[in-house]
């Protein structure tokens, strides 16, 4: 079990990569890099997102597969960017 954060300026939904190296969830490559911008537009320091998850999610008995870039989310473990809060009109 893991607490999602809701981050309507998220522009893709994400897991912390040390969450995922502690649960020691399989990851899988991404064919280009995409770099992170910090919310003031400035590039993030941790550097592009390289690697993705793809997990089952359950939210109140609704099961999805959810694809998630891994990056430092520093005290955060999950966010549900904008794609996720469209897609389920939230």
């Amino acid at each position: 079990t893991v607490e999602a954060l809701l981050d309507s300026g998220c522009t893709g939904s994400c897991i912390d990569s040390q969450f995922v190296k502690d649960k020691r969830y399989e990851t899988r490559k991404i064919p280009r890099p995409i770099p992170v911008y910090n919310a003031d537009g400035t590039l993030n320091k941790n550097g592009a997102i390289n690697e993705f998850v793809i997990l089952l999610m359950e939210i109140d008995g609704h099961v999805e597969k959810i694809h998630l870039a891994v990056t430092n989310l520093g005290n955060g473990k999950m966010f549900l960017g904008h794609e996720w809060l469209n897609k389920h009109k939230s």
